[in-house]
């Protein structure tokens, strides 16, 4: 408290006397505690301004009176307070009006003064690559004793040099590292490298860390000062986890229920290493099997170049500036997922949460974030430069190689890409559509759908299911049309453009028939209070017929068709049973729910069969009948 005693000391004296001094300055603003929340926006201002300047400290608890003359005059602080001083920390925004937690610069001490207690709020001030915050939309700086606003052309300014500096986190320096700490050896590698396919030498090989000096300074692996960059370590050190720690580390784990000890691996290394380590672990852990269709061939449970290209592109794309390391968990037979610290521009992601259809979507981009590492990369093959990446994971789902993949956002500067293992078009989708055959044809003037317009339709409408649980998945582009099946979907009127969408971003979301699944609200005025009494799998049941009596062609459906439907709609009801038991199941249900097809003749023609006290209506054949909602059923009388 060195610093503020002789403030302090002033300001008690001028209390005690009921005179002022002025006391303010670039560094100090002295306030009263408000008493509502509102009357706390001068004080947000002041901590705004410190925030976006050199710091500074703001005492509460001592007020400047004007009348009848210019004196202090002691109002106080009390812990019924602090509610206002702890919301300080989520209380501003970035540029783009994202929340900003400004925690890890503000500190408070409540110190004895005078007849009471003040309060003392020390600001520092953001660092570079976090500045400018706002309140109240308005980015405040301290200028003498005063808040001024920052004029507009600063701010854009500062963005603009945020994202030089977010572009190049690559070349900070790391402490104590020397030109000892590289290896010859990595430097004469890259070399080769760089003189390959060339009709002269480029480079020389090296017979020194030190007659490789102006080739390290060209390729910003030190710099003019002779410091090595954080590239230079992870391109060219001889034990890169000695000096970046977590940043040049991978763990992979193998994800197994209920095991206890989980299979995990470690790799430290330098980066092309890492590359290497983590795709031979993940092909070695990821399933494979046989495919009838190639010849009985071996096939991966994700293609071998998607998991090289999501390895490469988490290591290139990563923020070195956080000591994380990049972790890859295979669930087997599930999903292959990848968490990576960093963040991916807001310019990227379209997300409207709120909106009565969700959306959750991220577009391509190929702007390296660490351009000087991504150019080194090129000479190894392992990293392209063009977008590939997403466009690749979008590509593979289209091609029934995986399903949709999506990311997670875990905080503000960590994420996770997850490649969920199946099909786009898998059994549950194909159910739903052979459900909506007949909405499908009507929409389509009776055309059938091809594979791709199948298939990029179920990528449509998994893509606004895992929008409604929080997943961004990746957006559908010119570039992965997939034939055209897009242009011909939204024609049919099968598929439109999500009002949220731009002429630069476009979401597409399936039409409303497509994506509802659930007819409660039809049922239960029908059935009354006996649909209220069934159990969860007969009413599920009962959904599916009503669905299917509205927009399939034979206007209802099987014990087998409703049992494909209810797979993945039950998915712990269906691991608990198990494939037959469920089935079983659901026929009893089904058989509960509608006459008993043993004394009705369902050989004689098309007619639907029904009696006032069963739900469903049935119609042959007798050995895989057909059912549908009984619209004339008669409630039970107690």
């Amino acid at each position: 408290m060195n610093d503020l005693t002789p403030i302090l000391a002033k300001l008690e004296q001028g209390i005690r006397n009921g005179s002022y001094e002025s006391l303010e300055a670039d560094w100090l603003e002295v306030k009263p505690v408000p008493a509502s929340g509102h009357a706390w926006d001068s004080i947000r201002d002041s901590v705004c301004a410190f925030l976006n300047a050199r710091g500074g400290v703001v005492i509460l608890g001592v007020k400047d009176e004007q009348k009848p003359a210019r004196h202090f005059t002691f109002t106080g602080y009390t812990e019924d307070n602090s509610g206002n001083v702890a919301a300080l920390r989520h209380a501003f925004q970035d540029a783009r009006r994202n929340a900003l937690d400004v925690g890890d610069c503000l500190l408070l001490e409540v110190l004895s003064f005078h007849t009471g207690q003040i309060a003392v709020i020390r600001v520092s001030a953001l660092p570079e690559d976090r500045k400018f915050c706002f309140h109240r939309g308005v980015a405040f700086e301290r200028v003498l004793d005063r808040d001024e606003k920052i004029p507009a052309p600063r701010v854009e300014e500062q963005e603009e040099r945020k994202r030089e500096m977010e572009t190049y986190r690559e070349l900070r320096p790391v402490e104590g590292v020397t030109l000892a700490d590289l290896s010859v050896q990595r430097i004469n590698e890259l070399v080769l490298l760089i003189n390959q396919g060339q009709s002269q030498p480029i480079e020389t090989i090296k017979d020194s860390v030190e007659k490789a000096i102006p080739f390290l300074e060209k390729r910003r692996f030190i710099l003019k000062d002779g410091k090595v960059t954080t590239l230079g370590v992870l391109v060219c050190a001889a034990r890169p986890e000695d000096h970046l720690l977590f940043r040049s580390q991978l763990d992979a784990f193998v994800d197994v229920p209920n095991v206890i000890a989980q299979d995990k691996k470690t790799f430290r290394d330098n980066i092309l290493q890492l590359m290497e380590s983590a795709h031979g672990w993940a092909l070695r852990n990821i399933q494979t099997g046989v495919s009838p269709a190639a010849g009985g061939t071996m096939v991966a449970e994700y293609p071998d170049r998607l998991i090289r290209e999501s390895i490469n592109n988490a290591l290139a794309h990563r923020d070195y500036s956080l000591n994380r390391p990049v972790q890859i968990t295979i669930k087997q037979r599930i999903s292959l997922s990848i968490r990576n610290p960093g963040h991916l521009p807001p310019e990227l992601i379209l997300e409207k949460p709120d909106d009565p259809i969700p959306v959750r979507r991220i577009f391509a981009n190929p702007r390296a974030r660490n351009p000087r590492l991504a150019d080194m990369l090129k000479l190894h093959s392992k990293w392209e430069g063009k977008g590939i990446g997403m466009s690749d994971l979008v590509n593979s789902a289209l091609a029934n190689q995986i399903d949709v993949p999506h990311y997670l956002f875990h905080s503000a500067d960590e994420l996770s890409l997850c490649i969920p293992s199946g099909r786009v078009l898998d059994e549950s989708i194909e159910s739903w559509f052979d459900l909506m055959d007949g909405f499908i044809a009507r929409k389509s003037g009776d055309q059938p759908l091809t594979g791709e317009q199948r298939t990029v339709l179920a990528y449509v409408l998994k893509c606004e299911q895992a929008n409604r649980l929080g997943r961004y998945t990746l957006a559908l582009t010119p570039g992965n049309n997939h034939f055209g099946a897009i242009d011909q979907l939204k024609t049919w009127g099968l598929i439109q453009l999500h009002p949220a969408s731009d002429r630069f971003r476009e979401v597409y979301v399936t039409c409303r028939e497509l994506a509802s699944d659930d007819a409660h609200a039809e049922l239960r005025p029908l059935f009354g209070n006996d649909f209220d009494q069934l159990d969860p799998l007969a009413k599920h049941t009962l959904n599916m017929v009503c669905l299917a009596e509205k927009f399939s062609r034979a206007g209802g459906l099987n014990a087998k068709q409703v049992t494909s439907l209810l797979k993945t709609r039950l998915p712990a009801e269906y691991q608990h049973r198990g494939e037959d038991e469920f089935y079983r199941a659901i026929r009893y249900r089904v058989e509960r729910l509608a006459p008993d097809k043993k004394t009705l003749d369902l050989a004689s023609g098309p007619e639907w069969h029904a009696v006032p006290d069963k739900m469903l209506s049935i119609r042959g054949p007798a050995h895989r009948p057909t059912f549908r909602l009984n619209r004339g059923y008669q409630q039970a009388m107690l």
